[in-house]
């Protein structure tokens, strides 16, 4: 479904990743957890291409794309099976709940404004915002501006979510709102990574985390052995500090 093959990424002479490799099958949710600067979100950010890689292969379904040669038509292509979520909602502020849903699908999969509307206010239903289809972002907590950005997201039918730290710029008593619904929508079976802080969801809602630090994924395994029976000295150390302060 998901394949990484020695993803290296630098800023000039920083070498953020460090040859990563991953697979992600179908179906799978996996959290990314790890200390700040350790490469979570710029990972996540190589996969759809929004920071290129400096190099290595990112392969999705079918589609393979080498960092080195990649086109633009490429990257395009492999923008066009993912969907993502950001840490910031980036909503159009002039557009309502539902144009923000739809122009994804009337201006990139160039579907008619009749089908993207149903789909969209199909998906602002599942993400429980149907009452909310004509307001403005101003006029939205800003857990309902995430889950719209959500259902922007879903609404491309995308192969697979990326989630970076969804909930990190939200007031606490709006994270457990939109954390419920990125359940409900890895519940559905879709193909999910997921960066956040939020350790205990990431242990509820997880198949397989994976511990970052360095530029390295330095452990991973499923949610259970991971946070309860940690092979490596390090993760131990980051998750007894991080669930004390969670």
């Amino acid at each position: 479904m998901i394949k990484l093959e020695n993803i290296h990424k630098y800023y000039g002479n920083q070498h953020v990743l460090k040859g990563i490799n991953l697979t992600v099958a179908k179906g799978e949710v996996v959290a990314i957890l790890g200390p700040s600067g350790s490469g979570k979100s710029t990972l996540l950010r190589c996969i759809n291409f929004l920071e290129q890689p400096s190099g290595g292969i990112v392969e999705i379904n079918d589609k393979r794309v080498d960092a080195e040669t990649a086109s633009k038509a490429d990257i395009v292509s492999l923008r066009n099976l993912t969907g993502m979520v950001f840490q910031q909602y980036h909503l159009f502020k002039n557009f309502t709940v539902l144009q923000n849903v739809m122009v994804g699908l009337t201006s990139v999969k160039k579907i008619h404004k009749v089908e993207a509307k149903k789909r969209s206010i199909e998906i602002l239903e599942r993400v429980g915002l149907a009452n909310r289809l004509n307001h403005y972002p101003a006029q939205l907590s800003g857990g309902q501006q995430q889950r719209v950005g959500i259902a922007r997201a879903l609404a491309l039918n995308p192969e697979v979510l990326l989630f970076d730290e969804p909930t990190s710029s939200l007031d606490p008593e709006l994270v457990d709102e939109v954390l419920a619904t990125i359940k409900k929508v890895a519940n559905e079976g879709n193909t999910m990574l997921i960066v956040t802080h939020e350790l205990n969801f990431a242990r509820d809602i997880s198949d397989r985390v994976i511990f970052m630090e360095d530029g390295l994924i330095v452990e991973e395994g499923t949610a259970e052995q991971l946070f309860n029976d940690p092979k490596v000295e390090r993760t131990k150390q980051f998750l007894s500090k991080a669930i004390r302060t969670n």
